[in-house]
């Protein structure tokens, strides 16, 4: 493994790009002035259909139009993330001799936004850049305003569809951070309060997962944010379900899934992450279906390393009583993880795997888990088991 380009090796030779987080009801328009101090003057503004219909969005493309930039849109035309979709914003952006790109929405929209700044200054199709550490040259000025609670605007990741090989391809690199991400109340509120808590389970499973990384005892600031993110999202989760029109609850659910993103560019992802991958690619089901079960057989599968870890879990989020022993309480945290999964998120099913199948997709998630720089702790065929008894 040492001659191998891991997810570490890449970050140590590409460094972490810093962020910028604006977290102000109305910051989406007002860092019109941000930009114009960055340098920017010709802005594509990428999103969604349905977003781009909020009258709020208009009000943030006026403002930047009376700040003097130039704004041009580029519309989303399929579902998810879609090499059709990164062309197409490409060649707007290089119609109009764009410098800037704000991408408005969700994980989809973000994941087409990082690879229309990667395409603009790298040589190259998307697919070229699948794999980690295959950007090579610094972006231009990306913002991210997100209206849900998807890791996506600080993760150093993408995927998307590439429509020539009818495959699901990943791209892992520093380089594609966006340099400014604007999380806006009054965009919150508009958004489908039941995407907001989907897309945070998502994020759930990437902070968890991030706390409980081998990575974590040389960068112990980033599973901090990891714990910031689970507190976030545990903590406000069931009160956004009671309350689905309060901007502060969405907010600080939205905040959960971009400290869970953080906790990801030094610790990686874990097995749900990959797993959720795997099957993507070869059943072409929703990313984020059956995320928590997931989630939680790795994590009774994980429970004899990290036992410590869970508890410490469990205790800080009051699953349970300071005085219980390590191992009660992270089984409590483990059923608190089932339970919140179980009401929040609407399981319509795994796909129906065969043996062969399920050995292929724990064969191929050791192999990423290698790729992040560290040795997995659960071997391929307990891993295989598990995805057959799921």
């Amino acid at each position: 493994m040492s001659g191998r380009l891991t997810f570490i090796k890449s970050t140590e030779r590409d460094g972490i790009t810093p962020q910028t987080l604006y977290i102000e009801e109305g910051a989406a328009g007002d860092i019109a002035d941000v930009l114009k101090e960055r340098g920017s003057k010709r802005v594509l503004i990428l999103s969604n259909k349905n977003t781009f219909e909020y009258r709020a969005v208009d009000r943030i493309i006026d403002r930047y139009n009376d700040a003097g930039l130039r704004t041009f849109k580029y519309q989303r035309r399929i579902d998810v993330a879609d090499s059709r979709d990164i062309e197409g914003g490409l060649a707007t952006y290089k119609e109009y001799n764009c410098d800037t790109i704000v991408v408005i929405g969700n994980r989809y929209d973000i994941s087409v936004g990082k690879m229309v700044a990667v395409s603009a200054t790298n040589p190259g199709k998307p697919a070229s850049f699948a794999g980690i550490g295959n950007v090579k040259f610094d972006i231009k000025t990306l913002v991210v305003i997100k209206i849900d609670g998807t890791p996506a605007a600080s993760t150093p990741e993408c995927s998307f569809y590439n429509q020539e090989t009818d495959t699901w391809i990943t791209c892992f690199s520093q380089i594609m951070l966006p340099h400014i991400v604007v999380i806006d109340s009054e965009l919150m509120m508009r958004n489908n309060v039941e995407l907001i808590r989907f897309s945070a389970l998502n994020s759930l499973c990437v902070a968890i997962e991030a706390y409980l990384s081998p990575l974590t005892v040389a960068n112990p600031e980033y599973k901090a944010n990891a714990a910031v993110a689970i507190y976030k999202i545990f903590g406000k989760l069931d009160s956004l379900a009671a309350d689905k029109l309060d901007g502060y609850l969405q907010t600080r659910v939205s905040m959960g899934g971009f400290y869970a993103g953080l906790a990801a560019t030094k610790l990686g992802f874990g097995y749900s992450y990959f797993i959720m991958h795997k099957m993507q690619e070869m059943y072409g089901c929703n990313y984020g279906t059956g995320m928590g079960r997931i989630l939680v057989a790795v994590l009774r599968e994980l429970l004899e390393f990290s036992t410590e870890q869970m508890a410490q879990l469990s205790r800080s989020q009051q699953f349970c009583t300071s005085s219980l022993d390590n191992l009660s309480a992270a089984q409590s945290f483990i059923e608190s993880v089932y339970d919140i999964y179980h009401k929040n998120m609407h399981d319509s099913g795994l796909p129906v795997m065969s043996p062969a199948d399920c050995r292929k997709i724990a064969e191929d998630t050791r192999r990423s888990l290698v790729d992040m720089g560290f040795e997995p702790r659960i071997s391929v065929e307990r891993l295989e088991m598990m995805l057959r008894n799921m």
